[in-house]
């Protein structure tokens, strides 16, 4: 009963932990900057507001993860006894183009406005991205959240964050931190356990029953690792031996990170973690090793990409079209990545060459929208779908049908049905993660023979029982994998350069 009690933090003295998020994805390449009213419109909670949002009983992301990291955090609490969890700003908008000056400036003063309102902290707990994109900023900018967060409360109170799996680390933000904790998915399902790993080991070190110990390795990669999916080769192995190496009671917690590419930060890498309870050798041993294993993983190259004419006639071709539809990963507009979800290139594809599929295709065209928004069902309308403002995707002139409308968590958007074609035109960028997304449009998409996703992974959780076959095509877009691989780096980096060793590149990135 003992090793269960020390195990949850229990037995401890009284604590108050504040919690809060700033949380977003960058895309440097899009056009459309992200603002404060795109956090409003997502994710913005404060206070007894927050708390509410993160018991068992309420939603933490409403549309995505009724319980997410903040919840996971406020059980380890309710599970330590003895915890008052603090409520400060929880603040999230979908991945988007870099985040203006002015709106992130809004996001720190919220949340260090609520942590001044807070009182006296014996620790905070943030949960971050890590591949966050502010316009002039020139510094990582989750470093200097956590710094202003340090100065606001003072060397006494402990920092603990957790991040995606995709973030980008850095010794500004990791140095600065007393313990961090990734993702373990990809696709993320695990946001809630998370949370309760962070905000167990922070009790836990707050009550003197562990020594956090840290060390890290910043590998000079990229890209690789396949399809960077967990419980799929190569990265399957990666997360094993992190599960194996914490079955050691010392280890308190290990963490990979395979960057998001797209951000303006020339300081990319791929990055390892391991937290120890008090073993420094330890840590600095398995940091090797888990870097070692996640750069033998690394020479997996990517998936083979499909132009958008070969991927739609496989797609024509495909059994498993009878099943469901056939899946095109628009991988250089991915929304989930930043991306504004514009691209008209499938669309044009679609109507220069009539394949008889039914197909769902989801834009983002703003103007289009409010043209379309007032007009009444049933009617028919020639137009010319552009995209996304400034993105430069080139024209496609349709004769469709107006067929739906939708104002609902996922966004405002009609439906234009154009021959086999359903054409999802949106006001805000689309992520039609969940089927509810066209569901809400009258559409099953289990009768469709080809569905586009502007999504890499996260997709799939919701239909997988739906889609069997998933293709990756390159258009022209703001998450361009070519356009990443053209980057100047600080250090050569795979795939671009051919390494024979993480270490040199590692001491660069770490200096």
């Amino acid at each position: 009963m003992t090793s269960i009690k020390m195990s949850l933090g229990r037995g401890g003295r009284p604590l108050r932990i504040g919690y809060g998020r700033i949380f977003h994805e960058g895309c440097a390449d899009s056009p459309v900057p992200t603002t404060q009213e795109d956090f409003l419109r997502m994710h913005h909670l404060e206070g007894e507001e927050l708390a509410r949002a993160c018991d068992l009983r309420g939603t933490e992301l409403k549309s995505f993860f009724p319980h997410a990291e903040l919840t996971g955090f406020v059980q380890a609490a309710r599970a330590a006894g003895n915890v008052e969890a603090v409520p400060l700003s929880s603040s999230l908008a979908v991945p988007s183009g870099p985040v203006t000056r002015e709106c992130f400036e809004w996001l720190l003063e919220r949340l260090l406005a609520r942590l001044a309102e807070a009182g006296p902290l014996d620790g905070i707990y943030l949960a971050l991205h890590g591949s966050m994109d502010v316009q002039d900023l020139g510094e990582a900018p989750e470093a200097l959240i956590v710094r202003r967060v340090r100065e606001a409360v003072g060397p006494g109170p402990r920092i603990a964050a957790s991040f995606d799996l995709h973030g980008n680390m850095t010794p500004g933000l990791v140095d600065a931190l007393d313990l961090l904790v990734a993702y373990r998915t990809n696709p993320h399902w695990d946001l809630a356990p998370t949370g309760y790993r962070a905000g167990n080991r922070l009790i836990r070190a707050l009550r003197g029953q562990v020594t956090l110990t840290k060390a890290w390795r910043k590998l000079p990669v990229v890209l690789g690792g396949g399809t960077t999916i967990d419980f799929v080769a190569p990265m399957r192995k990666v997360f094993a031996a992190m599960r194996t190496m914490e079955r050691d009671p010392r280890v308190l917690a290990t963490s990979l990170f395979m960057v998001h590419p797209f951000t303006s930060s020339k300081e990319l890498g791929w990055s390892v973690h391991v937290l120890t309870d008090g073993d420094e050798a330890l840590a600095s041993r398995l940091a090797d090793e888990l870097a070692d294993l996640a750069w033998q993983a690394a020479e997996t190259p990517l998936p083979d990409f499909h132009s958008i004419d070969d991927a739609l006639d496989r797609a024509g071709q495909s059994t498993w079209r009878h099943l469901g539809p056939v899946t095109l990963v628009d991988v250089d507009d991915i929304v989930g990545a930043g991306a504004p979800g514009g691209s008209t290139q499938i669309l044009e594809a679609l109507t220069r060459r009539p394949r008889a599929l039914t197909a769902l295709v989801p834009i983002h065209d703003p103007a289009l929208y409010q043209r379309l928004a007032s007009e009444p069902l049933g009617t028919t309308h020639d137009v010319m779908v552009c995209g996304t403002p400034g993105y430069d995707q080139p024209p496609v002139s349709v004769r469709g049908t107006l067929t739906a409308k939708a104002d609902t968590e996922l966004g405002r958007r009609v439906l234009l049905v154009v021959g086999d074609v359903h054409v999802a035109i949106s006001e805000a960028p689309p992520l039609p993660i969940h089927p509810r997304y066209w569901a809400e449009l009258g559409v099953d998409v289990r009768r469709a023979d080809v569905m586009v996703q502007k999504n890499f992974f996260h997709y799939r959780i919701f239909h997988v029982a739906y889609s069997f076959q998933h293709l990756p095509v390159v258009s022209r877009g703001a998450t361009s994998i070519r356009k990443v691989l053209e980057r100047p780096f600080r250090v050569p980096m795979r795939p671009v350069a051919v390494l024979g060793d993480w270490r040199e590149g590692d001491r660069a990135l770490r200096s």
